[in-house]
């Protein structure tokens, strides 16, 4: 019995509750109806919008009185994409609107050529539509007889794609250029260190060559002056009147003991010896 009693109550108030969300639910659209009749068109693109993200609705009624209440309120751009949301619609009467509607924008903004193409499709929609059959004659007269105008348009998007393309050109370039140069950096970092150290075995290659030459230098040195002592020796010999071989035997004993002294004091290394290699 309880449980009945309970289940009862849960009822009336799951159906209370249903009561009160319908109830909300009508009151949003009144409100959006009656701001877009008034014109309040700040106002209705407001209760439309909340039509969508809080109740869900989303049907082609709804969505065509906010794309007017935008077009009206000026949010032209936002009201295109509005519009153009519309052209699948399975409607074809609020489709042709739709596409008419956008075609009356297209017209303000100069494009003649998708303004008429957009009056065509409201005729293919809905060939009934008076309204979007006599802005696509009277866009198509106008235009008859101002040629240039198409024309300008036509040069006009032209230029437009072709500035787009060149500014998509230069971010390219300007990619490829910030690549090279980056390249160019390492190649020059790497060309400095080759030049550093060419110029670093050149500097050892000289003063390698200087110790030699040094060395070289002070051999012959020594070699002119045991040359000269050997000629003064020579001449002393011969005012004493020597035999050949006595003067022999005496030059003999003189190289033997020079050779001894040059041995006992020889150049010692003024670097410490490698392991492995000999010191010289």
């Amino acid at each position: 019995m309880m449980t009945s009693i309970r289940v009862f109550f849960l009822s009336i108030l799951m159906i209370t509750s249903n009561w009160n969300e319908v109830g909300k639910r009508n009151a949003a659209i009144k409100a959006a109806t009656k701001s877009y009749e008034e014109t309040d068109y700040e106002a209705s693109i407001t209760n439309h919008l909340r039509l969508v993200s809080e109740y869900n609705l989303t049907t082609p009624n709804v969505t065509y009185d906010l794309a007017l209440s935008q077009h009206y309120g000026g949010q032209l751009e936002q009201a295109g994409l509005t519009y153009q949301s519309l052209y699948q619609s399975p409607d074809k009467n609020i489709a042709s609107f739709a596409y008419n509607q956008n075609g009356v924008i297209l017209g303000g903004e100069k494009k003649y050529d998708e303004a008429l193409e957009a009056f065509k499709m409201s005729l293919i929609n809905n060939p009934t539509n008076e309204s979007a059959r006599y802005n696509y004659e009277l866009l198509s007269r106008w235009l008859e007889k101002n040629p240039e105008q198409q024309e300008q348009q036509q040069q006009d998007q032209q230029d437009k794609e072709d500035q787009e393309k060149q500014e998509e050109q230069d971010k390219q370039d300007q990619k490829s250029e910030e690549k090279k140069d980056g390249e160019g950096e390492e190649e020059t970092k790497e060309d400095e260190a080759s030049e550093s150290q060419k110029k670093e075995d050149k500097e050892g290659e000289k003063s390698q060559e200087e110790k030699d030459s040094e060395e070289a230098s002070d051999i012959e040195s020594d070699l002119s002056d045991r040359e000269k002592a050997l000629e003064k020796v020579k001449e002393k010999l011969q005012e004493m009147n020597l035999s050949p071989e006595q003067a022999a035997q005496i030059l003999e004993a003189m190289n033997a003991a020079e050779l001894r002294y040059i041995q006992q004091n020889k150049k010692k290394p003024t670097k410490k010896p490698q392991r492995g290699l000999p010191e010289w």
